[in-house]
């Protein structure tokens, strides 16, 4: 359970501080307190810069080079291609490409299942049963998933937090493009 954030602070010698524990940790000591649900906050010790995106990216690489997997390898291509593409707009074009696959799909079972009709393999009032069980599947096991997953309070969140992560990089990047 998450009591506020966790302050780590980070040394000129790249060594990490736990400010609650007191004690010094590493990348995989912060990786297991995300993944406990604490919310962590990364400043630099000397210049009070934020460092928490910088460090949990950190996290992501370490992971992807110790299981090869974290990450398929399209989805890191299409962020590195989306270059000046913020990370929300990035998001965003993925979620909406998730969408119109699942419409895809939709439209390819409703398909299939009329072509059972015109071949005669099943009547138009099997059709109409087919595509009622298949959407209850949907209604019954697909959404509540997807509902559930969304309410869960770290889900939110870490939602809420990556979304000000963002507006932060998103405010960094301008004001280093004015510079």
């Amino acid at each position: 359970m998450t009591k506020g954030i966790r302050t780590i602070k980070r040394y000129q010698n790249r060594k990490l501080y736990d400010t609650v524990d007191s004690c010094y940790v590493t990348l995989e000591d912060i990786a297991e307190l995300v993944k406990q649900g604490e919310d962590v906050h990364v400043v630099d010790n000397a210049t009070k810069e934020d460092l928490t995106s910088v460090t949990l990216s950190q996290i992501i690489f370490e992971e992807e080079k110790r299981q090869k997997n974290v990450l398929p390898l399209a989805t890191l291509t299409n962020i590195i291609r989306s270059g000046g593409e913020t990370l929300r707009g990035f998001a965003h074009k993925a979620f909406e490409s998730g969408v119109r696959e699942l419409e895809h799909v939709r439209d390819e079972v409703s398909e299939a299942v009329d072509g059972l009709v015109r071949k005669g393999k099943i009547s138009h009032e099997a059709r109409d049963d087919l595509l009622s069980i298949i959407r209850k599947f949907v209604d019954t096991k697909v959404r509540p998933t997807v509902k559930n997953v969304s309410n869960i309070p770290t889900v939110q969140s870490d939602i809420r937090q990556l979304q000000q992560r963002i507006e932060d990089l998103e405010r960094r990047l301008h004001a280093r493009e004015k510079e």
